[in-house]
């Protein structure tokens, strides 16, 4: 049986009572950092997952932006997390994650971890952290479909933006499904931006653009690659 066998179709979530801390991070305009995500190798094949943790971020980190809150760009998050200690099976956990946000002058970090089973049943696992106590703020538990995690990712947006006293003003526009694997390949166009290699992510993204239209981030994301 693997990690999450019998893993529903279904939201499920918990949230820790907002604190006044985490809802000044929006009154303030103190950036909130978002982390890439955990990969939790559940499956045979989660190496082609690479990516998928980094697009998670930044499709949480545009629906954040979007509705109003302050969000840390990613590149130097990218960087900042890059040097940070890592737990077992070399994974991102809160001191890591609170050290990337402390070094980036953020007083709140999220960061959380990914994992699919053999069925495409994915479950995404997620903490919102003040940097300044080191307490948990929010925990937050969503499972579903892999070709559902931008519609996931909208609807954890809206409850960490509801445990930091922030009402979204919008959602960022990018799509509703998208396949798991296609997924991967914007993370992976992302890495290679966040490297400078602009050559290597406009191949990624082109080739993702033409497939799958209707995904504006990654429409986005080749604009960035072909004028930085």
């Amino acid at each position: 049986m693997n990690r999450i066998t019998g893993l529903a179709v279904a939201l499920v979530a918990t949230v820790v009572p907002t604190t006044p801390t985490m809802a000044a991070a929006q009154a303030t305009g103190q950036a909130v950092v978002v982390a890439p995500f955990n990969v939790h190798e559940a499956r045979r094949d989660a190496r082609d997952f690479q990516g998928v943790g980094t697009a998670i971020a930044d499709l949480l980190a545009a629906d954040l932006r979007a509705g109003g809150v302050s969000v840390a760009d990613r590149g130097p998050v990218q960087r900042t997390v890059a040097l940070q200690p890592r737990g077992r099976d070399s994974l991102l956990g809160r001191q890591g994650a609170v050290a990337a946000a402390k070094a980036l002058g953020s007083q709140h970090v999220i960061y959380g971890g990914f994992a699919a089973d053999q069925a495409g049943n994915v479950r995404l696992d997620v903490r919102a952290v003040n940097v300044g106590t080191g307490a948990v703020e929010a925990t937050e538990r969503l499972q579903g479909h892999g070709d559902e995690i931008p519609a996931l990712v909208r609807q954890l947006a809206a409850r960490l933006a509801s445990a930091m006293s922030v009402t979204l003003t919008q959602g960022a526009p990018q799509g509703a499904s998208l396949p798991l694997r296609a997924l991967a390949e914007y993370g992976r166009a992302l890495e290679a931006l966040d490297r400078g290699d602009r050559a290597g992510a406009r191949s990624l993204l082109q080739g993702l653009v033409q497939e799958h239209p209707d995904f504006a981030p990654a429409r986005a994301a080749l604009a960035a690659a072909g004028s930085r």
